[in-house]
Parts: structure tokens; C-alpha cells; sequence
């Protein structure tokens, strides 16, 4: 197994609209109501172009295949990562790309810590961050999500 992280372009914009259709992901990621093909083109024809200067996105690419993503969102205050693996879950490859990710964006911009929001229902995100080195920091938003509130617990990163 070879994963990889790529840069997306636009023959990715298909699969990855497939995958916030999917009502799983749509739960684990937060997407209240899912955008329609058009919608989602176009946000990231907005990107292609140029047009989101404070997201930073790639592919995770395993064996050749398109099987997730991870973003950069910058703020002022902080950067937010996210992530999701569509497929091939529970095996080492979100690890494997988490951490090529991380390097990646270190190098590129220089920042010394990185943050990330879970659904406090999420589990197994929860897990997979914490594995990966992020702490919680103690912070707890309240976001609503299909008619009820739902926490999102907020974790960091220390990137040497």
C-alpha cells in the first residue's frame, strides 16, 4: 500500500461531491445540508482559482486511488485541519497521510501548532487525532446540527 498526498484538481470534484452525499460522512463531518453538484463545483472552482487564499487542500491517494482529503483552513487566530478517508479505514493510511500532511504544511508556512474540531460523538475521530499526537485543549463550542445542538471539542497539535 502506497499513499500518497496530491495536490486536487478538478477530476477529483466528482468522488469527493459523492462523498458529501454520503449520509455517514454528512454526520461524522458536520454537513447539515449537503450542496448540490453545482454548489460544490462551484466552491471549488473558487479554490482552483485562487479565490479561498486561507484553504489549503490535498488528496489522499492510495495506490493510485482517490480515497479521502485533507485541508488547511488559516485564521488570524489559529489554523484548523480536517480531514476525511472514505475508504480504507482503520489500517494506517489516515496515519500515514495525517503525517505527510502535517510536513507538508509546516514546511510550507511555518506554523508552530495546528488545530482540529471533532464532534464530541465522533469516537473514532476523536481517537484517531489523539493517536496522532493532538491534545484537547479544553475548549467545547456548541454547534447546531439538524435541529440540535451538537459539541465539537477542539484539540492541538505541536509541530516540531
Amino acid at each position: 500500500m502506497e499513499v500518497s498526498i496530491e495536490d486536487i484538481n478538478s477530476s477529483d470534484v466528482e468522488v469527493l461531491h459523492e462523498w458529501e452525499m454520503d449520509e455517514k460522512l454528512q454526520v461524522q463531518t458536520g454537513v447539515d445540508v449537503p450542496r448540490t453538484y453545482e454548489q460544490f463545483l462551484k466552491a471549488y472552482e473558487a479554490y482552483f482559482n485562487g479565490e479561498k487564499p486561507n484553504l489549503f487542500m490535498k488528496a489522499v491517494v492510495l495506490d493510485g486511488r482517490l480515497i479521502g482529503k485533507l485541508e488547511l483552513f488559516r485564521t488570524p487566530e489559529r489554523d484548523f485541519i480536517g480531514m476525511v478517508i472514505a475508504e480504507k479505514r482503520n489500517c494506517g493510511v489516515g496515519t500515514e497521510a495525517l503525517q505527510l500532511f502535517l510536513e507538508e504544511i509546516h514546511i510550507l508556512f511555518g506554523m508552530e501548532n495546528v488545530f482540529a474540531e471533532v464532534y464530541k460523538d465522533n469516537q473514532g475521530s476523536l481517537r484517531f487525532f489523539e493517536k496522532n499526537g493532538f491534545v484537547p485543549t479544553g475548549e467545547v463550542t456548541e454547534e447546531w446540527f439538524r435541529g440540535k445542538i451538537r459539541p465539537l471539542v477542539t484539540l492541538k497539535k505541536e509541530l516540531k
